[in-house]
């Protein structure tokens, strides 16, 4: 049973190291703005968070069969319990290495987040630059200018065909 926790362990590891290399590409296309290459990412990488859940699943369901057998003990005692030092120093580091990875992807997606809100605000800015309206002048014009200025004061959506 601990062997196939470890195993376990290990599957969720090799996940979250592909997340890690799918998190690096995104950054990567997020800076080079290439939409259709991000969106078959978000896609692949929807399929790998479908594994991980699934072995999460098993994980937990294996860890609570293992500690049904030792109630009073949380599974890191358990585990300290260990006669086969083999075993248990390779579950600690299993888990170990898997918190490092979860914390360098939780890194990486905080700064593609980032990343995602500035390219988001600079395409809202763009959008705002082309379609809001002219701004009106200060300063004294002839009234044949006015005249002038209110048809060209339109944004570039707002023309008329």
């Amino acid at each position: 049973m601990l062997q196939v926790i470890v195993t376990t362990l290990q599957e969720l590891t090799n996940i979250q190291k592909q997340l890690i290399a799918y998190a690096e590409q995104k950054r990567t296309v997020l800076i080079e703005r290439k939409v259709d290459e991000l969106n078959q990412l978000v896609t692949d990488e929807a399929k790998l968070l479908q594994q991980l859940e699934q072995l999460e699943n098993e994980r937990v369901r294996l860890v609570g069969s293992v500690m049904q057998q030792h109630p009073s003990l949380s599974f890191n005692e358990f585990i300290e319990q260990l006669s086969d030092e083999a075993t248990k120093n390779n579950i600690q580091l299993q888990m170990k290495t898997l918190q490092q990875l979860m914390v360098e992807l939780q890194a990486k997606n905080k700064v593609n987040e980032r990343l995602l809100k500035d390219s988001m605000s600079f395409v809202h800015h763009m959008i705002d630059q082309v379609t809001k309206t002219k701004k009106q002048t200060y300063n004294y014009q002839s009234p044949v200018g006015q005249q002038k200025s209110q048809t060209s004061g339109r944004g570039f959506f707002d023309t008329k065909a």
